[in-house]
This record gives C-alpha cells, structure tokens and sequence, in this order.
C-alpha cells in the first residue's frame, strides 16, 4: 500500500519552477514567471505540494487579503454583518495541480491547507473567496461555497462556515 508522502511549504528559491504544467497556460506562466515578485512585494502567499524525496512541485495555490463589497454579499447573508464598503476576506486566487499528479486528491488536500491557514491568522476576515476557472467551479461547490449572483465564477464561504464545516477551530 503506497503512503501519503506529500507536504505542503511555503515557495522558496529551492523549487524548480520550471517544469511545473497543469494544463492551464496562465496557472503555469504564473508560477514560473510572477510568483517570486508576487512573493518579494508581499502581495500574495504562495505555497507548494511537493514530494519530499525531490522538491518537485506537484501543485500551489496562493493568498492574499481581500474585500467584498457588502452590496455583493446576497441579501441573506447579510444577517449580523456590519453595514461596511467593503467586508475582509481571504482571498484564494490560484490553485492548481501539475499533469503528472492531477487525480490525486492533491486540490482537496491543498484546499483544506488553505482553509485551516487562514483560520488560523491572527487578522480579521468574514469570507474565504476565490475566483474560479470555469472548469472549477463544481470543485468549490462540493466543499459549500456559493456563487456570487453577479459573477458565476466568483465564490465564498463564510469564515463561521467553514470552521462548522470543517470543524477547524483555530488553534
């Protein structure tokens, strides 16, 4: 019976890059040629799956603060929430996984990574959203994220949500 034998760090100088293909050309060319700056200008949180034995990354996905305009939060979830612009959020902007490990259940296993590490900060958010490809949007929905109604391919979670669902208390 094969192991688990995956681990999920933070990107570094040490990860080859360059070999990293999921299929999807603007995930690829973004990791190979904008996360490294994304990194240095502290605009987003960049984490890879890799195999211990070789450092090669089998997959990422990124963070960032974010908002949502209170106007785009559906009325019925509005409930208890302060009449703000714009409400914090944690933004996951980028997930994917390389060809050679797709099939996996590496997404689910880089999905819940994000979850538990955003509980986990010490800042302030309501919403765990994404923007997602539109071949990845029943992906999100099975883990009870909801459309935005004016952008299919826009999705949250509330934070409360997610921590009953999932039962990811911050520790």
């Amino acid at each position: 019976m094969a192991t688990w034998s995956y681990r999920i760090e933070p990107l570094d100088k040490k990860h080859d890059r360059s070999r990293f293909s999921s299929g999807v050309e603007a995930l690829d060319v973004y990791l190979r040629s904008s996360a490294g700056q994304d990194l240095k200008r502290n605009v987003a949180s960049i984490f890879v799956v890799v195999k211990p034995d070789t450092d090669e990354i089998c997959g990422y996905y990124t963070l960032a603060a974010g908002s949502i305009p209170y106007v785009s939060v559906p009325v019925d979830e509005r409930k208890g929430l302060p009449k703000y612009e714009s409400l914090p959020a944690i933004r996951l902007g980028r997930l994917a996984i390389d060809k050679n490990h797709q099939g996996r259940r590496l997404g689910e296993f880089l999905l819940f990574d994000a979850f538990k590490y955003a509980v986990n900060q010490s800042i302030a958010w309501k919403f765990f959203i994404v923007d997602a490809k539109a071949n990845a949007i029943d992906f999100y929905l099975k883990f009870g994220f909801k459309t935005f109604a004016d952008d299919q391919t826009k999705l949250y979670i509330r934070r409360e949500a997610l921590i009953k669902l999932f039962d990811m208390s911050p520790t």
